[in-house]
């Protein structure tokens, strides 16, 4: 049994369920007993998979809480990529070199297709949009959206309804091939990634180990639930040796991030690069990676800021202690307005454990205060010294 202030995460993500939020109608592809049987296959086949993190916010901003490394490509509005206000729906992905686009847009009858562009070196002019051939040669999707090639330029992901669908958008696979010149049939990536609800946008970024992808289950009208994860190399499954059919449906629909965190020292590795990339994108934005204040008179912007002597690693160790605390924090706020709205049979229990994650909290809170404080009173020692 997890410490309760684990126990209480469990809120952050089913809460919707719970409180009788409406679930997305599932897509009508195949007869009751066909689809429930999928979903009950799919659910026992489970990915292991670390979640560190999640942020609801509105559909309409989720992509600015993908902090894509440059060498990883970009990903955006089919309105900001191209400058045009129709297509409002579509969604993009280039290259990292900006040689090539994949992008998606709605036809004349509401269908959504995904098309593939590239720049003639000869004219240094984008190529005419083409389909990609493949990915719905049995016409079994009506939606193809949010398109995103991997690193080696073959293994595209996307998120689609119709057939194979448990609902709504779900994320599909697909590998390309250079023989046919074509993608091969795609494969859904399964659960915990996919859910009767939409879920969509999974971007890997491999140069810093992380991954993001968008759903709406649980959450109002015009929010999402992005997602934040350790991608993995190979597909690992939870045991049924290990784990109890109860459990693995909780982790299915990722009912409780911190019980994905088995490996403490990966969650921390995590933690940093996931801080680390909020930085660099802020440094990208404002050419700063950071403001932290050392006296009235200076402020340090850049990890080379620091002198003194074993300051630079406090600060990576400061970066990890904010990102649990950022964390925990949106877990406390979901929590709390679960509570408002909780069966009367769960509030003894909701409330003893909303008081252990405040204590928590308030620990945490003065670990990250009394580290700032060493920080900052060295540097500033350090500075005197220099004068």
């Amino acid at each position: 049994m997890r410490i309760k202030l684990l126990a209480l995460l469990l809120l952050l993500l089913v809460v919707g369920d719970a409180s009788g939020q409406r679930r997305r109608a599932r897509s009508k592809t195949s007869s009751p007993t066909e689809a429930e049987a999928m979903i009950s296959r799919m659910r026992m086949l489970t990915q292991r998979v670390m979640f560190v993190d999640s942020i609801v916010v509105s559909k309409e901003d989720f992509l600015k809480h993908y902090n894509l490394s440059p060498e990883a490509g970009s990903i955006g509005t089919y309105g900001d990529f191209f400058r045009a206000k129709r297509q409002p729906n579509g969604y993009v992905f280039q290259t990292a070199i900006g040689n090539q686009r994949y992008f998606s847009q709605e036809d004349n009858d509401g269908t959504i297709s995904l098309y593939y562009s590239e720049i003639e070196p000869t004219r240094n002019k984008w190529t005419r949009s083409k389909h990609l051939n493949g990915i719905n040669s049995h016409q079994e999707f009506t939606q193809i959206n949010y398109p995103f090639m991997m690193g080696d330029g073959q293994t595209l992901y996307f998120a689609a309804k119709g057939k194979g669908s448990i609902g709504g958008y779900d994320i599909f696979v697909t590998t390309y091939d250079a023989e046919s010149n074509r993608f091969l049939q795609p494969e859904n990536i399964g659960m915990p990634f996919n859910s009767e609800a939409n879920d969509y946008m999974y971007v890997v970024d491999e140069y810093d180990s992380l991954g993001w992808f968008a759903t709406d289950r649980n959450q109002e009208e015009g929010m999402v639930c992005v997602y934040t994860f350790v991608p993995t190399d190979t597909r690992q499954i939870y045991s049924t040796d290990e784990y109890t059919t109860e459990e693995i449906a909780a982790f299915s629909r990722i009912a409780d991030i911190a019980e994905t965190w088995d490996n403490r020292r990966e969650l921390d590795a995590a933690f940093a690069r996931m801080r680390l990339a909020a930085l660099r994108k802020n440094k990208k934005e404002t050419g700063r990676e950071f403001t932290f204040v050392i006296n009235d008179d200076i402020d340090y912007h850049h990890l080379s800021d620091f002198k003194a002597r074993g300051n630079r690693e406090y600060y990576r160790r400061l970066i990890v202690m904010r990102a649990r605390y950022e964390s925990l924090c949106r877990a406390m706020e979901r929590a709390r307005d679960y509570y408002i709205t909780a069966p009367a049979d769960e509030i003894d229990d909701l409330r003893e454990e909303l008081l252990a994650c405040e204590k928590q909290q308030h620990q945490q809170y003065m670990e990250i205060h009394d580290m700032e404080k060493k920080i900052r009173n060295a540097e500033n020692l350090y500075l005197v010294s220099k004068k």
